[in-house]
């Protein structure tokens, strides 16, 4: 299997999981939002950070994802959307920053070792999970 399909697959196995767990609060997920979303979507998650005037398309409000989706928080979808996998290679860029390259790339560090990088995977995996049970809790009911 290539690097890219097993990347998706153990990406999609884990989103799995976590959408049938029950969310836990944790204070380091806030702290990554406000550190890696707010510029954009802003420290109330509504779409209005600093660096929303510079973007072409304006972020979404990011508390109103449930609403959008007809009353269902689409976690699956937000977790693909965090890590980049729903963005093809062939299509280029997108708005958004690709976190969860970011995230691995932070946890291995200097590290080049298959048993590095498979945590660093599972770590980045791990924040971007808790980002998105973040997100599911400040959804306006």
């Amino acid at each position: 299997m290539a690097r890219n399909q097993s990347t998706t697959v153990m990406l999609w196995l884990v989103a799995a999981v976590a959408c049938s767990t029950p969310a836990q609060a944790n204070p380091a997920a806030a702290e990554d939002f406000q550190t890696y979303c707010a510029p954009c979507h802003g420290p109330d998650a509504k779409g209005g950070g600093p660096a929303s005037a510079a973007l072409k398309i304006a972020p979404p409000d990011l508390t109103a994802i449930a609403a959008r989706h007809g009353g269902t928080f689409p976690h699956a979808m937000i977790f693909e959307t965090i890590t980049g996998l729903d963005m093809p290679d062939s299509h280029g860029s997108r708005d958004m920053p690709v976190w969860g390259d970011r995230f691995v790339a932070e946890a291995v560090g200097d590290g080049l070792s298959i048993e590095a990088a498979k945590r660093a995977a599972a770590e980045a995996e791990a924040r971007i999970e808790h980002l998105v049970q973040y997100l599911e809790s400040i959804q306006v009911k």
